[in-house]
């Protein structure tokens, strides 16, 4: 109704009012999911702390300017179809674009600060500090273990191991899934359902030509441990450091 000259007031009265007013919800609801999606996936593969600058022209032309365009499509079929015309002497001081296009850039600089917010709080929660340790059991003892000590944890016969890097063994009472939601991120990594290790166990790694990697750990391992296909982007950009 923007530019129309349309009395709000009136409106409420004719059917046909409801029945743009659900197009107009329907087309915002697509451009947040759309934008959602977009930021979901460039936050897997272009961390704003590790690449702003390439994150940045990749978020502006993926989440503001393609939705953008589409938005002008949309825009364009909507006023079509319900005989809107907001063509002016001045049309883009009539024209309801910018209007529809301002809750695209608010998606996205609302998905920026809710991205900083959940990262600074997840640094604060996981800052690794040279007096962590884990606690693990041998017989009647329970043994504090320093996270820097630990190289790779694993499940076997129904039992979850610790190995250090002078290969002592120990039992462990928690859950992988326990675990790797405590141990710090940028120090472990869930290679696989049975197995996380520690950056420092990790010796080399080679793709096994499809998709998955094979690594090759310090101390070593009995047994092959692979990288799943779907965790092995993830797993060299956590390598790296």
């Amino acid at each position: 109704m923007y530019g129309t000259g349309a009395r709000y007031l009136d409106s409420l009265s004719n059917t046909s009012f409801f029945i743009k007013l659900l197009a107009a919800f329907l087309i915002a609801g697509f451009f947040i999911e759309f934008v959602h999606r977009v930021t979901v996936q460039l936050d897997k593969s272009y961390d704003w702390k590790e690449k702003p600058l390439v994150r940045l022209l990749l978020q502006f032309a993926l989440g503001m300017l393609l939705p953008g365009i589409i938005d002008l499509f949309f825009l364009s079929i909507y006023q079509w179809y319900f005989g809107i015309n907001t063509m002016y002497k001045d049309p883009s001081a009539q024209s309801s674009f910018p209007v529809m296009a301002l809750p695209v850039f608010l998606f996205n600089v609302y998905y920026l600060f809710y991205y900083h917010i959940l990262r600074n709080k997840q640094d604060k929660e996981q800052t690794p500090s040279s007096n962590e340790i884990l606690l693990v059991q041998q017989g009647t003892k329970t043994i504090p273990i320093f996270l820097t000590d630990i190289r790779f944890i694993y499940h076997q016969n129904r039992m979850n191991y610790l190995v250090t890097c002078e290969e002592s063994k120990f039992y462990l009472n928690e859950t992988l899934d326990e675990l790797e939601r405590n141990l710090p991120h940028r120090d472990f990594f869930r290679v696989n359902r049975k197995m996380i290790i520690h950056y420092r166990a990790c010796l080399n790694f080679k793709s096994n030509g499809h998709g998955k990697l094979i690594l090759n750990l310090e101390p070593p391992f009995a047994g092959e441990v692979t990288v799943s296909q779907n965790r092995s982007t993830q797993f060299k950009e956590w390598i790296k450091r």
